[in-house]
């Protein structure tokens, strides 16, 4: 949410608004960069943070990134500020009516090759949580799962050898 200077920026004749030359990411393109970045990170109960933060939303509602950006904060986790036009409060509640803890845990198992293929590179619970969309604890849960079934099946055949 941050302006950034180190990419020059260009007049586009179609927008009369100051844009990135390199529109190489999502951000490059985000409403939040031409306005103070307080403004979405709003401290709840300092003066004036309610409207600051309609204020932010509002920008949010015009941004041509919006829905890249919330899904961002979703992926991420971004527990302060206003990302994708909602706060943290906002992005908590649709998080858990997205994917049920139940239901997260379900998807690892199911995602078994794919989780171990992604341990096997060096890849951490949370990475690959964020690339299933799923909490890590269900990563963690997961993969104590599947060990504990090699385990078993190990014995298994260690017994009828």
């Amino acid at each position: 949410m941050t302006p950034n200077t180190r990419h020059p920026r260009t007049l586009d004749a179609a927008r009369p608004t100051l844009i990135p030359a390199d529109t190489g990411d999502w951000r490059d393109n985000a409403e939040c960069r031409r306005h103070d970045p307080d403004l979405w990170f709003a401290v709840g109960h300092s003066p004036g943070w309610q409207a600051k933060t309609e204020e932010a939303k509002s920008i949010c509602g015009r941004c041509p990134v919006r829905s890249v950006c919330l899904e961002w904060a979703l992926s991420t986790d971004q527990r302060s500020g206003v990302w994708g036009g909602l706060t943290e409060q906002e992005r908590r509640t649709l998080a858990r009516g997205r994917i049920d803890r139940a239901r997260s845990y379900e998807l690892c198992i199911d995602a078994q090759e794919y989780i171990e293929q992604r341990l096997a590179a060096g890849a951490t619970h949370r990475v690959i949580a964020d690339e299933l969309g799923v909490g890590h604890s269900a990563v963690g849960r997961a993969c104590r799962f599947f060990e504990s079934e090699r385990a078993a099946l190990a014995a298994d055949q260690e017994v009828a050898a």
